[in-house]
């Protein structure tokens, strides 16, 4: 067993308390220790990190215990019969991988399924399940699309929209984990980046084309006596032998069978065993060489009402994995109970809960009875995309609604839960819709319609995806305000996705397309998305400057106010910060939006505690505490709250319990995959620890803060941890580390304009300078850091600042 092994286990004995720090050394190490065990338990810890949630307490380190595991796996068949020398295989394997192939139609889902279900108990920590449509006349799911699924169920917050990243965070968090993926309808080169990185995961994929290098059950169709087993079990009458000649008839097919066993439940067998010999006009049709399993579609097909035949032939051409009986009463123009329910009895469609789906085989068959006829279903999806993304995110500005007819359902979504539950399930097929209109006005409509659902809740794959789809779209048809907000789309994706440089690339074509259009609208929305992520590229005055020209030309507007008050809490004058923030609150009162009083409330509480104002800040918050149960406020700000909270209680000497809720936003941000909330709390944690004198921890969660900061390119705390470990290494008497650590802090913020921030890393400097009785240089460094404080309106630190101290000191954020 390695250390990092008995790392694991040590912690693991204990789960949700914390070991100490002793202990460990000594559990990994026992006799044999290193030079320095506390240094070296940190790095393996923060090994440990990659694969676990371990939580640093005052007396130790403790592992978080998971959540119960994600649960994908569609319902097992509750008839399921034969198949009974593949399952002792299965079961009986040890391969890492195995996989299912076989022609279609056989039941190789089916048998997955099954056998997931079976093995399910010895993976623990989940089961996933996705299907590659692979095999189907529709565009099949990428592996961007499908690592990004897994990666989200197994409670990743933060989805890289690059493969690459993807698969190496999947890696990450299947590595020590009991998990089980099933992987439908796959090939070879869509395959390979799905696969989990553990010793403790299996695989089970199915696929029409043959797998050697993995271990391989093949399967084809039935024989006799599974045939007879399976209508056995579903009630067919008739005499042996004419249930033989109806498995003979259906080509021993499972599908085949499950359908022509439909038909016959309420009929005669022997009359629809003389209609199935007599049917030889689908034979040009064949697929696979096979055309008994057509000939059994169309005697259930023309079965059907003629209702349900033509729903049939419109589901055919539905894009997505699924739809719900909304999207199928938008094709029908009428209502779809009735026939819908004929196709389910009939197996001519799956039904799992609420959601409908057609086997590929029956999808194939649907399409080719007729043309598609997608427009009422693209118009369903509009109308009901732009409502529910109005309900959830009333702030964002859309593209105005093409008409649309008043017989398309439309849903009651101005309830958040019902509008967030309506696009969850149909997120699915609206992408799949952009991806298949291609180059029609809807494909950029609707990819407007879901941006703001992309941006809140992180579907980085499916919004970049689309909305490249429908920049082309839109250039082909040389519609520019579509261009231009296209583009803006793809900046927003960028830039949530941490791609900077690609969104500022976007960001600024974008506004060129806008202002040659003088569109005002557009170019303002485009101004303000532009000045966001120049701030986060640390180009405050240029971020300042383009969302000042937002407000020139649209006036006050929530989302322009809001940003200008938060660059300004980095970039200062405070004052003006916290006025922007109160006209934010101010309007959003006016204009029915809790959220944006939310926002404003919270940037009201930061603004005031950087301030110096500690009550103003306290009213502020015991404002904003009873909104956070508002789901649409996303986990990020709430996390931000919480560490406000907790900076709060440093500032008014509470500092336990400061080091209590910082603690409690850390593990929350490990669970919610926030790392930029992490380093916060990390950072807010160290200086509590600092604050209560046990500087050697300090030290640990300022450099965990550090490390982790650098990773994801979050300047402002990195800023912070530079500053915190400063401090702490200067408490201990590390001059040299806590000069080096302090120089690095003022470069940094001097390089991301953080003038707010750079106050208290400069004024620490003035007191390194101090100690090591460089009094002219901890002069300057006093003035400076008082300068800075008046111009940027830190009060309390310029009043801290305005005589020097007599000896020491310390400081903080």
């Amino acid at each position: 067993m390695g250390r990092i092994d008995e790392l694991r286990a040590a912690l693991a004995a204990t789960p949700g308390q914390p070991v100490s720090f002793d202990d460990l050394i000594d559990t990994v190490w026992g006799a044999d220790k290193p030079s320095n065990p506390k240094g070296a338990l940190r790095n393996l810890v923060q090994r440990l990190r990659a694969t676990d949630q371990v939580v640093t307490e005052p007396s130790g380190y403790r592992l978080v215990i998971r959540k119960p595991g994600p649960r994908q796996l569609p319902a097992d068949l509750p008839d399921f019969v034969g198949r009974a020398g593949e399952i002792a295989a299965a079961l009986g394997s040890a391969a890492p991988v195995l996989a299912i192939t076989g022609p279609p139609g056989v039941g190789k889902t089916s048998l997955a399924v099954h056998l997931a279900h079976r093995l399910s108990e010895r993976f623990a920590d989940g089961q996933l399940y996705v299907n590659l449509r692979a095999f189907s006349p529709t565009p099949p799911v990428t592996p961007e699309q499908a690592v990004s699924r897994f990666l989200r169920a197994l409670g990743a917050e933060e989805i890289p929209v690059d493969l690459a990243a993807q698969t190496e965070l999947y890696q990450q968090m299947t590595a020590d984990r009991a998990v089980l993926v099933v992987i439908d309808n796959a090939t070879r080169e869509l395959l390979a980046p799905l696969l989990p990185g553990g010793q403790r995961t299996k695989v089970i994929v199915t696929s029409r084309t043959d797998l050697p290098e993995y271990e391989q059950i093949r399967i084809g169709v039935f024989d006799h006596g599974e045939a007879q087993d399976l209508l056995a079990h579903l009630d067919i009458g008739g005499s042996r032998t004419e249930r033989a000649e109806l498995a003979r008839l259906c080509g021993h097919l499972p599908l085949a069978l499950r359908i022509a066993a439909a038909n016959v439940a309420d009929g005669h067998l022997p009359d629809y065993l003389t209609e199935l010999r007599g049917d030889d006009r689908l034979s040009a049709l064949e697929i696979e060489g096979d055309a008994a399993v057509w000939a059994t579609f169309d005697l259930s097909y023309r079965a059907q009402s003629l209702t349900a035949q033509r729903l049939f032939r419109l589901l055919g051409h539905v894009p997505g994995p699924d739809f719900g009986a909304g999207g199928a009463t938008a094709l029908l123009g009428e209502d779809v109970a009735e026939p819908l329910g004929q196709l389910v009895d009939a197996n001519l469609v799956q039904r799992a809960e609420d959601r409908y789906s057609l086997h590929d085989l029956l999808r194939i068959y649907a399409m080719r009875l007729g043309e598609p006829e997608l427009g009422r279903l693209h118009d369903y999806y509009l109308v009901n995309a732009d409502a529910a993304g109005r309900a959830v995110h009333p702030e964002f500005s859309r593209l105005p609604l093409p008409p649309i007819a008043d017989d398309v359902p439309r849903h009651d979504l101005s309830d958040t839960s019902a509008a967030l539950a309506w696009l969850d399930s149909e997120r699915a097929g609206v992408v799949a819709a952009i991806f298949a209109a291609a180059d029609q006005p809807v494909t950029w409509q609707l990819a407007d319609a879901m941006r703001a659902y992309f941006y809140f809740h992180s579907h980085l794959v499916d919004w970049v995806a689309t909305a490249q789809t429908a920049l082309r779209a839109a250039r082909q048809h040389r519609d520019r305000t579509a261009e231009a907000t296209m583009r803006g789309s793809l900046g927003l994706a960028h830039w949530r996705g941490g791609q900077f440089a690609e969104a500022l690339t976007e960001f600024e074509a974008a506004v060129e397309v806008a202002r040659a259009l003088g569109d005002e609208q557009v170019l303002g929305a485009l101004l303000i998305n532009l000045g966001i992520v120049n701030w986060e590229y640390g180009r405050l005055t240029a971020a300042a400057g383009a969302l000042s020209e937002a407000l020139q030309i649209m006036g006050e507007v929530p989302p322009a106010l809001y940003n200008l008050s938060g660059i300004y809490m980095d970039l200062g004058p405070l004052d003006l910060g916290i006025s922007y923030a109160e006209k934010v609150a101010r309007l959003s009162v006016e204009q029915g939006i809790p959220r944006g009083v939310a926002f404003a409330e919270g940037h009201l509480a930061d603004g005031n505690l950087l301030v110096g104002d500690i009550d103003r800040a306290a009213e502020h918050l015991d404002a904003l505490t009873p909104m956070l149960d508002d789901r649409s406020l996303g986990a990020v700000f709430i996390l931000r709250t919480f560490d406000t909270q907790a900076s709060l209680d440093l500032e008014r000497g509470r500092f336990a319990e400061a080091e209590a809720g910082a603690r409690r936003s850390l593990e929350l941000a490990i669970e919610s995959g926030d790392p930029k909330s992490e380093c916060d709390a990390l950072n807010t944690i160290g200086r509590a620890s600092c604050a209560q004198g046990r500087f050697e921890e300090a030290v640990t969660h300022h450099q965990q803060a550090l490390e982790l900061c650098r990773k994801v390119g979050f300047l402002r705390g990195e800023v912070g941890a530079l500053t915190g470990l400063a401090v702490a290494h200067r408490a201990l008497g590390h001059l040299s580390d806590a000069f080096a650590h302090a120089v690095e802090g003022v470069t940094a913020a001097e390089r991301g304009q953080l003038r707010v921030w750079q106050v208290p890393v400069l004024a620490e400097l003035a007191e390194i300078h101090r100690d090591m009785g460089e009094v002219r240089e901890a002069e300057r460094c006093r003035l400076g850091a008082l300068e800075l404080a008046r111009v940027t309106g830190r009060r309390a630190w310029e009043r801290k600042l305005a005589q020097p101290p007599a000896n020491g000191g310390s400081t903080s954020s």
